[in-house]
């Protein structure tokens, strides 16, 4: 990732000092909308990883930032970039304490698809959906009114939980978009 970070923050730099010919007309932003195909590299990164692809994306957004925060340094201040990071990190409102992740156990794993259909049961009530490829995502039915409400069909989901045979049990559904999550299901406790 150094070498594409470091072009990144170079090519940023000659235009702010007008070595390029052309300069910046918007401030720069970052952004996690990725094409198919890298989203497809994430997915495939997540799981070889055997981790949710939303925690792999931020932890990798993350080090390029500092990546990038380090080149632009060096070229801020070349004799002491280290003084210009200090000094940023004290400009910077320190972030507020943030809750302790939620384990799922190591079987968990996540499933990110399109919402196509809902599912009922034998008994007529709502307790899944499936994807555009046909994976099937299950939840309890009395989550159902709830996980209705949060998505429609065509919502782009990412689910965590456990494969139980050719269903996939969410512990909670999350709209890729909006962030929007809900707890479909409690994981089981981890063991002794």
């Amino acid at each position: 990732m150094g070498d594409k970070v470091k072009g990144l923050m170079m090519q940023y730099i000659e235009e702010m000092e007008g070595r390029s010919g052309r300069r910046p007309t918007k401030p720069v932003t970052f952004s996690m909308r990725l094409s198919e195909r890298d989203h497809a590299k994430l997915v495939w990164l997540a799981k070889n990883l055997d981790i949710a692809k939303t925690p792999l994306a931020e932890e990798l957004l993350k080090a390029a930032v500092d990546e990038a925060i380090e080149q632009y340094a060096g070229w801020a201040s070349s004799d002491r970039p280290e003084d210009f990071v200090e000094e940023m990190e004290r400009a910077i409102p320190p972030a507020p304490p943030q809750r302790a992740a939620r384990s799922f156990g190591s079987r968990a794993t996540s499933v990110s698809g399109t919402v196509a259909r809902w599912k009922a049961n034998h008994h007529g009530d709502t307790d899944g959906f499936y994807l555009k490829d046909g994976r099937e995502i299950g939840f309890p039915p009395h989550r159902a009114a709830e996980v209705q409400d949060l998505f429609r069909e065509g919502t782009a989901i990412e689910a965590v939980g456990e494969w139980h045979g050719e269903r996939f049990h969410a512990y909670t559904i999350a709209d890729t978009e909006s962030g929007t999550r809900v707890e479909a299901h409690k994981p089981p406790r981890p063991g002794p």
